[in-house]
């Protein structure tokens, strides 16, 4: 019992020390800003794995503005593009921003981009993007934003995770020769491409970052060239799949809209790519193919989402 009345005399004591300027620390405190924390390891759908699809260097864009307005966070125009690089801390992948974010009890949207582009009047609903005539030099553009279901982010809760997804389709090329075929042939590279005059295929277009759609089509007379650094022989079972990106399309509608061209001991041999066919943002297509030292045929095609690999 005397215990108890003596709890009660501390915890009077304490509370009639409390006076305004105690009240006013606690609203200073209340009111401190967080630094926005960027996270960019994923939970896929296909793997029971968290997985990482940025490296040491890496640099993406950042697009805050406020959950409950739509406009840029704090009215602040340094948040239309804000630079974040990666770099390596004690083996995790942490993010450097250029403004670093700050965030106050308002909620806030966090889109993503990659690569990071500096622009003057930079506009989240229209992000140049480029198929380059060099297959290899393409660049995996990607879009995002928080992960769904994630709680509000703001200074009580300052850490983003964000979910990227590819904005290109992944176009992969098996190629064998037929079973019966004894000469030796080498695949020196292979060429994507519209047919003379057509349109189907777009090779510079602007992306939303907000939902990843690519529109504007220009450069409908270009090609993407892969060149191997060096020739590989087919087989009978095919080896490697060579791979290159393009701007998703779903305007093939007759066979040969869209042409691939393999070079084989330094001579073009043409597939046309059949009609109907439609190749979707976030998609990996796999083509097996056969060659008969005349022709091209395709043996199956088939598809699947284009998730990120380990790094």
């Amino acid at each position: 019992m005397d215990n108890l009345f003596l709890y009660i005399i501390l915890v009077t004591s304490i509370l009639s020390c409390t006076n305004e300027n105690d009240i006013g620390i606690l609203e200073n405190f209340s009111l401190e800003e967080k630094p926005l924390i960027i996270e960019t390891m994923v939970l896929t759908t296909k793997s029971p794995n968290f997985i990482q699809e940025f490296k040491d260097g890496s640099v993406i864009g950042l697009h805050i503005i406020s959950e409950n307005t739509e406009s840029l966070y704090d009215s602040i125009t340094a948040y239309r593009n804000v630079r974040a690089e990666a770099f390596l801390n004690d083996d995790k992948l942490k993010w450097e921003q250029s403004p670093k974010v700050m965030l106050n009890s308002e909620p806030a949207t966090v889109y993503a981009y990659y690569p990071y582009q500096q622009q003057c009047n930079f506009n989240p609903e229209n992000i140049p993007v480029k198929i380059s005539a060099d297959a290899s030099l393409t660049t995996d553009y990607m879009y995002g934003m928080q992960t769904c279901g994630q709680k509000a982010i703001n200074k009580i809760s300052p850490i983003a995770l964000l979910s990227m997804n590819h904005a290109l389709a992944l176009l992969n090329f098996k190629l064998r020769v037929a079973p019966d075929i004894s000469t030796c042939y080498l695949l020196n590279a292979i060429q994507i491409g519209n047919k003379a005059g057509g349109t189907a295929l777009c090779f510079r277009e602007t992306m939303n970052i907000k939902t990843g759609e690519i529109s504007g089509c220009a450069g409908t007379n270009a090609s993407t060239r892969l060149e191997l650094n060096s020739p590989r022989m087919l087989q009978a079972i095919p080896g490697e799949a060579q791979q290159l990106m393009v701007i998703p399309t779903n305007r093939i509608f007759k066979d040969g809209d869209v042409e691939i061209l393999f070079v084989i001991n330094e001579k073009t041999f043409k597939f046309k790519i059949p009609a109907g066919t439609k190749w979707e943002k976030g998609y990996k297509y796999i083509y097996n193919l056969t060659f008969d030292g005349q022709n091209i045929s395709l043996d199956h095609v088939s598809f699947d989402e284009w998730i990120p690999v380990e790094s």
